[in-house]
């Protein structure tokens, strides 16, 4: 058995003064109402700095193993992780990973697809209720959006899977199928605030997780109340699984005050990495006011759990600069940068891990070059090709269609692109969707296509990050040529339009319409096309 590991805002707080690192520059402050409650733990790691030079990405994945997520809480909803092969509530297991209509995740207590906690069982716990969403809402919130707060990530993908119950406790069992499950599903990152005493068989498997490229950060536990905080004595999991290694393959996070020092219930030893802040923590909530839970956002909190999102949060920073690291790149990077608190602890005679920096560590991964893989895409006969440089990753045979267009992009998420191909079988035309392994995704109609000459196939993103085709099509019959923007399950969300046969075009970098150019007394000129709903 293991357990969630908070400290009930109900405890008194340890009050301090904010000490800035030397040096730290107060730099981008997101528009959000109530960063204020959020400011001094931000400015104690350096966010603001570090935000001028990345806010997150959409193609970044962290799974946070936990009570849930309210998945559709107003300032978190657009930032959850939706299952790129899976169709909503049609009872199939669309992509064939064993779990039925796993849209944003999975819950593993109750063996369904709903991450959200349950509000409505009077003798689950409030606090962890909660938990899960709060911690949600640190590595990622929608940040500068103008509610409630800013999360470390505005734009990252969450994928909560719950795994942990309402009263705070869950099985092994349950936990390294989550594992399991979340590196299958394209996981970045995995943030684990739970503890327990034993682990079972988690280590194989929390290391072949680490071996697949994710980053795994987990809570040093709040057991120094109680006279067992000392982790080389009383090991808490899955932080001390690597103990010992010569590998240091997960990040043990314990907590700190605002002014650095280890935080009275915080759990110390040499299979902690990295302190965060974990005390005075104001994050977004479960709500749902007819049940008790009125508040979108609040605090304060307290707890080891609430500094391992900082850790991981950072990790995703980092990742949304660089997709091509391993773990071992992105753990280095974040333990190399950090500060030093042994000053702020002169009276512990323990040895302390560095105090989390994220200024710091994403500074040195923006400016660190790392060479982008090319991947080479093409048609030859009834074949797609795709390769990086001489090496062949995949050849897709068509045979019941002629090929007429590709295009691909990072459509699924992670830095894997996969290819959207432009099949005509007379009078009709379709999509046919590829993932980035070459095998079949899925496959649509284009809306009214019969009578029109479809031209191009683009593969982007729309305003809000949000993955998308557009097709383009020339109708003879009004001489006109028509764009039109396709979701990945086929449903046709918006159109444009434009007198004459366009040449050349291409979606605007925002997303919000088009650039073509088109003969003007036969001389090409550039027009911009807008969008107009369906």
């Amino acid at each position: 058995m293991y357990h969630i590991s908070y400290i009930k805002s109900t405890i008194a707080l340890m009050l301090g003064a904010l000490l800035l690192a030397p040096g730290l520059v107060w730099a981008r402050v997101p528009t959000d109402p109530a960063f204020g409650e959020q400011e001094k733990f931000y400015r104690q790691i350096g966010a603001p700095e570090a935000w001028d030079y990345a806010t997150g990405s959409s193609k970044v994945v962290v799974a946070l193993i936990d009570t849930g997520a309210d998945t559709w809480h107003s300032d978190l909803e657009k930032n959850i992780w939706t299952n790129p092969y899976e169709i909503d509530g049609n009872g199939v297991d669309d992509d064939n990973n064993g779990f039925i209509d796993d849209m944003h995740g999975w819950n593993f207590v109750e063996n369904n697809n709903n991450v959200r906690p349950s509000v409505f069982e009077n003798r689950d716990d409030p606090e962890a209720i909660r938990h899960g969403t709060i911690i949600a809402g640190i590595v990622g919130s929608l940040g500068d959006n103008g509610v409630n707060g800013a999360g470390l990530n505005w734009r990252v993908k969450i994928m909560p899977i719950r795994a942990v119950d309402s009263h705070g406790s869950g099985s092994y069992s349950d936990l390294s199928q989550a594992v399991v499950y979340a590196v299958k599903n394209g996981a970045n990152v995995i943030g684990m605030s739970l503890v327990g005493e034993e682990y079972e068989n988690l280590k194989n498997i929390m290391r072949w997780a680490y071996d697949q490229g994710v980053v795994l950060v987990a809570a040093a536990g709040n057991n120094r109340y109680y006279g067992e905080g000392d982790l080389d004595k009383y090991p808490v999991y899955p932080a001390c699984l690597d103990s010992g290694d010569d590998v240091n393959w997960i990040l043990g996070v314990t907590a700190v005050n605002a002014n650095d020092q280890l935080s009275s219930f915080a759990d110390y030893g040499s299979c902690v990495d990295m302190a965060a802040p974990g005390e005075k923590i104001y994050s977004i909530e479960r709500y749902a006011p007819d049940y008790g839970f009125k508040n979108s956002f609040g605090g304060p909190w307290r707890g080891t759990s609430f500094a391992v999102p900082f850790v991981a949060g950072t990790a995703a920073l980092i990742k949304s600069l660089h997709l091509e690291w391993s773990a071992r790149q992105i753990i280095s990077v974040i333990l190399n940068n950090g500060d030093d608190i042994s000053g702020a602890n002169k009276e512990l005679d323990i040895a302390l891990p560095r105090r989390l920096n994220v200024a710091a560590a994403v500074k040195q991964a923006f400016y660190s070059y790392a060479p982008k893989i090319n991947y080479q895409f093409g048609l030859q006969g009834s074949e797609v090709w795709v390769a990086t440089g001489t090496e062949k990753i995949f050849f897709a045979g068509v045979s019941d269609a002629r090929l007429a267009g590709l295009a691909f992009g990072e459509l699924a998420g992670g830095w894997k692109p996969e290819v959207a191909i432009l099949l005509e079988r007379k009078p009709f035309w379709y999509v046919r969707l590829l993932k980035n392994d070459g095998s079949f995704w899925r496959e649509f109609s284009l809306k009214n296509s019969k009578g029109a000459v479809v031209t191009k196939i683009a593969a982007g993103q729309d305003e809000n990050g949000a993955p998308n085709l557009v097709i383009s099509k020339y109708v003879k019959k009004t001489g006109e040529t028509v764009w039109e923007e396709y979701s990945l399950a086929g449903a046709l969300l918006r159109g444009a339009r434009l007198k004459g046969q366009v040449s050349e075009w291409q979606v605007l970098s925002d997303g919000s319409g088009i650039k073509a150019q088109i003969k003007v007394k036969k001389k090409l000129t550039d027009k911009a096309v807008k969008w107009y709903n369906n």
